[in-house]
């Protein structure tokens, strides 16, 4: 009896212990996604996020956005609306987990 709630209660640890490394080491805080970082390092510009296409908001001058992707090739640019200028359209890929980040000084 003694032995049958030992061997019971390693298999318990071992069954915790499995499944904790498994899901420490494969996902991540944004449930697999990765992260597009990007700053505005303009002084007074107001920049518009655009990523294959399509509107992500708006960046204040100093300000930092973080936008969680699916893993992939994108394709990012800010433009400057407020008649300031933005930054030349960029290729970015985005790998599960990680941050790429990127800043934009136009004037």
């Amino acid at each position: 009896m003694k032995k049958n709630r030992i061997t019971l209660f390693a298999m318990v640890v071992l069954t915790i212990a499995t499944f904790t490394s498994f899901s420490c080491e494969t996902m991540c805080l944004n449930g697999g996604q990765g992260t597009l970082s990007i700053e505005n390092k303009s002084h007074n510009t107001v920049q518009k996020i655009m990523i294959n296409g399509a509107d992500y908001g708006t960046l204040d001058p100093g300000e930092t956005k973080d936008i969680d992707l699916n893993p992939g090739v994108y394709e990012w640019q800010v433009i400057g609306i407020d008649g300031g200028t933005g930054c030349s359209p960029a290729i970015v890929t985005i790998a599960e987990c990680e941050t790429s980040a990127f800043s934009c000084s136009a004037k």
